[in-house]
């Protein structure tokens, strides 16, 4: 790795798979973390299940397996809104750098408050029933067709801005996620404050956003860091484009290294320990971070469609360089299996705080700077990396990890969480969520 200035480092897309594999790479070796047990012999049992559902969904056209994006769970129950929205415009004259400049608007505050939902809350329409992660996306698509999030909806309803956005009020806001005492959404209030705090770094970042503050005006400072000879900008330009822009974003109390925030990034004692007596920066605060950035790296996956397939069209190299998603329904599907094992006296920690809070008594719940949520969701990436190489060994196919998210993993982890838990079809542990990590 190259060891460049602590904050630089630890925004990077490179300092997720590098921090986290340390922790992965000393739980392997003995099988076990601070926090859970590894049963790597579980593996093949998730490579089965996992190509079952590859096999009945695209049988072996893996070529047309989408990267995962939010642009599928926009189109969910079999819609496809975002493509009779595109026609639209173009019938209605819209050219397609505006096109693409509105679709990363759209999947921008589509991907913010997408966190973790909860069991609860849903989303109607039209006599369909969405939840989770769908619901919200749903909700987000039906605010912004009907002029929520502009600043000026009579003219160009079409679009985000930052000052609408930074004056949403929150009874705007449960009304457009449909949230009420019979319907609630977990982490509302950290969710809206993360949507204002979003309409403030829009506003506040003219280079990027924009004279009229819209997440969109990235598709032209984009256009200006491109080789003009082959079209082409780096996944580095996207990713510092997002995480310059929006790392104001993130709430207080998280991670901070010299006064800055750094994102989504967290300590943990497991590597502390896996780094040995000589870390990396040797100082125990540097030391001990980990980053995931998963909001960001969500956001990347997303809005590279509308970037190279509308508009100027890039052709972006590097986009290896993400990893995994380390959320609830990848980290699940590892738990689910049987290949990650919390170990006792956590869990019991765990099932206490579900008392406390009276939720489940039988899933154990964890805040989300907990050594537990952090070293799972570190180990979920690795086990994602070696989860791609077994799959494809076992299709005989070359997919991507972002195909791997989403044809299989994320899926998977759905799959098998409402077959173990039919009732609420959740996560075999629970975040106690302020609505801004996953």
């Amino acid at each position: 790795m190259t060891v460049c200035h602590p904050v630089k480092y630890f925004k990077s897309i490179e300092s997720v798979r590098e921090t986290t594999s340390v922790v992965y790479r000393y739980a392997k070796e003995r099988n076990e973390g601070n926090y859970f047990k590894l049963n790597l012999s579980s593996m093949p049992e998730v490579v089965e299940f996992l190509c079952g559902i590859i096999e009945r969904d695209y049988g072996s056209e893996y070529d047309s397996i989408p990267p995962h994006g939010r642009w599928q769970h926009i189109n969910a129950g079999g819609h496809s809104r975002l493509e009779d929205l595109v026609s639209q415009w173009l019938q209605d004259g819209v050219d397609e750098i505006e096109i693409s400049r509105r679709l990363v608007d759209l999947i921008l505050i589509s991907v913010l408050i997408d966190a973790g939902a909860g069991s609860m809350w849903s989303y109607q329409v039209n006599g369909e029933t969405y939840s989770r992660s769908e619901g919200l996306a749903v909700a987000s698509f039906h605010m912004f067709l009907d002029g929520a999030l502009s600043d000026n909806a009579a003219q160009y309803p079409h679009r985000v801005n930052g000052q609408r956005l930074k004056d949403m009020t929150m009874q705007e806001f449960c009304q457009g996620f449909q949230i009420s005492k019979v319907n609630p959404l977990s982490g509302m209030e950290g969710r809206m404050n993360l949507v204002q705090k979003l309409g403030e770094a829009l506003i506040s970042n003219p280079k990027i956003f924009g004279p009229d503050a819209r997440p969109g005006a990235m598709v032209d400072y984009l256009h200006g860091l491109r080789d003009e000879k082959s079209n082409t900008i780096g996944l580095a330009d996207v990713w510092n484009t997002l995480m310059d822009g929006l790392v104001a974003i993130w709430p207080k109390g998280r991670t901070t290294v010299e006064d800055q925030p750094i994102g989504d990034a967290w300590t943990l004692d497991t590597k502390i320990m896996a780094s040995g007596a000589q870390g990396l920066w040797r100082d125990n605060l540097l030391d001990s971070i980990v980053t995931f950035h998963k909001l960001t790296q969500w956001l990347c996956y997303s809005i590279l469609v509308p970037l190279e397939a509308y508009g100027h069209k890039f052709n972006i190299t590097d986009k290896s360089l993400q990893t995994g998603l380390p959320e609830y329904r990848n980290g699940g599907l590892f738990y689910d299996f049987g290949v990650l094992e919390l170990k006792s006296e956590h869990r019991k920690r765990g099932l206490e705080l579900s008392k406390t809070l009276q939720s489940n008594d039988d899933i154990p719940t964890f805040t989300a700077e907990d050594g537990a949520i952090v070293e799972w969701r570190c180990l979920t990436i690795g086990l994602l990396d070696e989860l791609l190489l077994m799959v494809n060994q076992k299709l005989g196919a070359k997919l991507s990890l972002p195909q791997l998210i989403e044809a299989g993993s994320w899926k998977a982890g759905r799959e098998i969480a409402a077959i173990r838990r039919p009732t609420t079809k959740g996560p075999p542990i629970e975040l106690c969520s302020d609505g801004t990590v996953f």
